[in-house]
């Protein structure tokens, strides 16, 4: 199938998808004076589109400031320091050049340079959110789904952990999703984001808010990476490989910000705060297999419609619930995906607190989820992971 340029619109967002899509930021920056840039630390540069960027800039002779130290898992104090700089700056925009971590800062941090406050703010009084300087987020991963969504997730201290936070004054003004960039993506990121956007797949369809709009998507989303993710570990600079799992990640995107996701990210989010070097899509495939069969003992009728394209021998009966989990795992052991919370120095010893942090601080993201999620749940997942 030829590969198409095309826009769709999620939320306030206007995502141009395609070769090529970084050149409609131009109607949007034209008649602009300044521009913070927030860039991933070597990937804006090695996949060519802060170059790209800069060329656009430097045609309309705006001035820019590039902001490049944003860390996987980004912190309070980043994101606060970013959005005082962006003040400061006293920017008409803002410009994200990366993966999650980065579009999450730049879209947290815009609220905070127009409404005040810090970062602390708005995770104790979501009544805070009052506006937004406008972003424009260019993805270079296919998992995040953040570039057309209206959600962020930032790292605290007190407990160490992720939180989420969702606002429509986070939805980006437009986002660019243009394969070319996803190019130089290495293997280990190629499988670990496209893991995040299936699972995103996977929650979103499942959770309380789910509809058949959400599920349809899910299925696409899985159908497609079943297909295109183990061509693209075998050949990473095909174009249309990028093109078809960047494309199943938007989806995911979307499908999250219709739903929400809840049982597995929620136990992740805490590892990936307690060990800020777990990438986050690699944290969600180890707990996702265990994770799945208890959702599917639940869910059975729409996670048999999808995981079917995993192993068309899965029946939708909840008597297959491990059958599941276990193709989950297989499918992510034949693209090379094999490791284990252990590799990261997770033990049976921090069992009790994942758990404890997860119930006290994540409650909110288990109401999502289609079951109830006891302590004993939580343990038995996280185990299984180690």
């Amino acid at each position: 199938m030829k590969l198409r340029s095309f826009s769709i619109r999620s939320g306030r967002t206007i995502d141009y998808f395609g070769i090529n899509a970084v050149q409609n930021m131009e109607r949007f920056v034209s008649n602009m004076k300044r521009i913070y840039i927030v860039a991933s630390r070597s990937a804006a540069k090695t996949s060519g589109a802060l170059n790209d960027v800069i060329t656009i800039l430097e045609k309309f002779k705006i001035l820019y400031r590039i902001y490049d130290r944003v860390l996987p898992n980004p912190s309070k104090d980043i994101v606060n320091e970013v959005s005082a700089d962006i003040w400061r700056f006293g920017a008409d925009s803002i410009i994200a050049i990366g993966g999650g971590s980065v579009i999450d800062t730049a879209k947290i941090s815009s609220v905070i340079a127009e409404c005040g406050g810090t970062v602390e703010d708005y995770i104790t009084d979501p009544g805070k959110f009052c506006g937004s300087i406008p972003v424009i987020a260019i993805n270079l991963t296919h998992g995040t789904g953040s570039e057309v969504n209206r959600y962020a997730v930032v790292t605290i201290e007190q407990p160490r952990t992720k939180v989420g936070l969702a606002s429509e004054y986070m939805y980006p003004a437009i986002s660019i999703d243009d394969p070319r960039y996803l190019l130089s993506l290495p293997i280990n990121q190629t499988i670990y984001t496209t893991l995040d956007a299936f699972y995103h797949a996977i929650e979103a369809a499942c959770g309380r808010n789910s509809s058949p709009y959400i599920v349809a998507m899910a299925e696409e989303v899985v159908k497609v990476i079943s297909e295109w993710l183990p061509r693209t570990v075998r050949d990473l600079r095909n174009l249309d490989c990028r093109f078809w799992l960047l494309y199943a990640s938007m989806l995911a995107g979307i499908a999250i910000d219709n739903s929400r996701a809840h049982l597995i990210h929620a136990i992740e989010n805490v590892l990936s705060g307690l060990n800020t070097s777990l990438p986050h899509g690699a944290g969600l495939a180890m707990l996702g297999p265990a994770a799945i069969s208890y959702l599917y003992a639940s869910e059975y009728e729409i996670l048999h419609r999808i995981l079917r394209h995993l192993d068309p021998s899965i029946q939708p009966d909840p008597s297959d619930s491990i059958k599941a989990g276990e193709a989950v795992r297989r499918f992510q052991q034949s693209v090379g995906f094999s490791e284990r919370l252990s590799n990261y120095g997770f033990t049976v010893n921090d069992a009790d607190r994942v758990v404890e942090t997860v119930e006290n601080v994540l409650s909110y993201a288990l109401k999502q989820a289609p079951i109830e999620v006891s302590r004993e749940t939580i343990r038995a997942i996280y185990l299984e992971a180690l």
